[in-house]
């Protein structure tokens, strides 16, 4: 047998570097991406009337009561004075890149094409995470951090939307992944869930509906700490979303530089919509509150 030969004297990668061919893919690999999912729970039905100006204003009209009549009385008007909300559009952020000539000209790839895609991806993003803020603003909530939500609390939670008189249709609960994982282990309405119109929930892992709201899970919601998330149940109505701008990219060409300055931008504004209570108001003024959502401090 041969001796087999070490030291100095081999040839490597290293020394034959020169005559190594690299190659690219033909694809580049896109960074990952979370669902963009939230803002589509939200009322965006201003956004018509808001194609211009600066504020939304939203009349409040509150019940009335109602006074016995008696024989030979005076009738007494009731004088309301109701409010409004003030709704200001100044959520105003832009991506931006520049790319000289040479790059454009000298890499394999549509460059532009690329960064216009993650330019979009991430004007929605913060709209998302807007969004996100939302839920650990209302004024009642359900759960504790790092733990579980059980069923009583998920029962809890759908009577503060029906003794808010929340609409039953257009309702969502956000939840982190940890969450929709804990609402599988609730053994008594599960059986329930993973029938029947939801046959396909047990083989895929997923819930479409509980209690009567559409489950939306998302990866945007904020984390108090390691283990925790603000979740949320809601209705359409008690969040409002006025896009003034879709997510915009342009482009302009800087002739001084030889180069292309590519530009994203949106103008818009996620808010808690004002709920007028039932009960009625003979004088001054209504006490707005925001019982048609809940947050949930869960995991």
């Amino acid at each position: 047998m041969a001796n087999i030969l070490g030291g100095s004297s081999d040839v490597t990668t290293t020394t034959a570097a020169v005559y190594l061919k690299q190659h690219y893919a033909a694809e580049a690999q896109l960074a990952a991406r979370k669902s963009q999912v939230l803002a589509g729970t939200l009322d965006t039905s201003y956004s018509e009337v808001m194609s211009s100006g600066r504020a939304l204003k939203i009349p409040h009209v509150v019940n009335m009561a109602v006074t016995a009549k008696a024989d030979n009385t005076i009738i007494i008007p009731d004088y309301p004075s109701p409010t409004d909300q003030d709704i200001t559009v100044s959520s105003y952020y832009y991506t931006a890149m520049y790319v000289p000539s040479i790059v454009q000209v000298q890499n394999d790839y549509d460059y532009i094409q690329l960064y216009g895609g993650q330019i979009g991806y991430a004007l929605q993003g913060q709209i998302e995470t807007d969004c996100a803020s939302l839920p650990d603003g209302l004024s009642d909530s359900v759960g504790t951090f790092g733990i579980e939500l059980t069923m009583d609390d998920w029962e809890t939670a759908w009577q503060k939307l029906q003794i808010g008189l929340a609409p039953s249709n257009d309702r969502f609960a956000w939840l982190s992944s940890a969450a929709v994982s804990a609402i599988r282990k609730l053994g008594t309405p599960i059986s329930a869930d993973f029938t029947r119109s939801n046959l396909a929930a047990l083989d895929n892992a997923t819930i479409g509906t509980f209690l009567g709201f559409t489950v939306v899970e998302s990866q945007y919601l904020e984390s108090p700490a390691t283990g925790q998330h603000d979740c949320g149940v809601h209705q359409r109505q008690q969040y409002i979303l006025i896009r003034q701008k879709e997510p915009t990219v342009e482009r302009d060409r800087m002739l001084g530089d030889i180069a292309d300055l590519i530009v994203g931008w949106e103008l818009y504004v996620t808010a808690e919509r004002e709920i007028i209570p039932e009960t009625a108001v003979a004088t001054g003024v209504e006490t707005p509150d925001d019982m048609w959502g809940c947050w949930l401090k869960t995991v």
